[in-house]
């Protein structure tokens, strides 16, 4: 069972880490130096909207699940502790980063209203 809670996790990094390569396109590939100033501009400001819309949109649906597997984890007749225990460290990472860009989110449209 530890073999399986470790992949497990490591796929988890690895879909977070893919999101967050498909949501920077097209910087940190090849295609970035074919780009001029404007064009870098323009990519930038986009990717930050959509970065932040994803991962508020991502975050929770993580947490939920990864809390509902750590749950299922410890029920049952193969009760696996450590997997239940890194299953629900993943969930609470999740919702701590979570409330954390909701919490600079907030403290950034309040500075811009003044």
């Amino acid at each position: 069972m530890f073999v399986k809670s470790v992949i497990t996790v490591l796929l988890i990094i690895a879909g977070l880490a893919a999101i967050i390569w498909v949501a920077n396109w097209p910087f940190n590939t090849p295609w970035e130096k074919d780009l001029d100033a404007e064009q870098r501009r323009i990519n930038v400001a986009h990717n930050r909207r959509h970065h932040r819309g994803a991962a508020r949109l991502v975050l929770p649906i993580f947490a939920i699940v990864l809390g509902i597997t750590s749950a299922s984890l410890l029920a049952g007749p193969k009760a696996d502790r450590f997997a239940a225990l890194i299953m629900g460290i993943c969930s609470a990472v999740c919702l701590g980063v979570f409330g954390a860009l909701i919490k600079s989110d907030r403290r950034r449209r309040s500075s811009t209203r003044r």
